[in-house]
């Protein structure tokens, strides 16, 4: 077993989620809908600040879920509060060897944009639940992929001959 350390940086994450929530906001934005274009156009204010919180949390629950096989630490009691909003996440997986190393970068592009994604969900979940749908495929389609990349291995998984039969 070797210990994978990904981490996914949380500004990256409000970045994207917020470039997302402007340019739709922006394409929104046409006469007698000015206000539902405001609302999207900001999640990092107000009271979208706790959806989106809130979001990334559960997000990275369905990443932590997901890797759970894998996962080296975590938290030994839950209070349900919100995750850490200041640093980067971090998650500790111990592969088998067999793992296919190259594909870390692919793990860890997945996980960022299935909590980006989900995230975007949230927002747009009450707002622009038409876009709300999409970005909900997305994340589920994401987080499909994330234990397709987990099972990745570099040569089969050979049984000795005499353990057979």
């Amino acid at each position: 077993m070797r210990n994978v350390t990904i981490v996914l940086n949380r500004a990256e994450i409000m970045g994207d989620v917020i470039n997302a929530a402007h340019v739709t906001g922006r394409r929104l934005f046409v006469p007698g809908q000015e206000e539902k274009a405001a609302d999207i156009q900001t999640p990092e204010e107000g009271v979208d600040k706790y959806i989106v919180a809130r979001a990334m949390s559960a997000g990275l629950a369905n990443v932590r879920s997901r890797c759970a096989r894998y996962l080296t630490a975590g938290r030994l009691m839950d209070d349900d509060r919100l995750e850490d909003v200041d640093g980067d996440y971090v998650l500790n997986l111990a592969m088998p060897d067999r793992w296919n190393y190259g594909a870390t970068t692919q793990l860890t592009s997945l996980m960022h944009a299935h909590v980006t994604d989900y995230c975007i969900y949230s927002i747009f979940e009450k707002t622009n639940p038409e876009e709300a749908a999409q970005y909900l495929t997305r994340a589920a389609d994401e987080l499909e992929r994330i234990k397709g990349v987990l099972e990745l291995r570099i040569a089969p998984i050979r049984r000795p001959s005499d353990k057979l039969y």
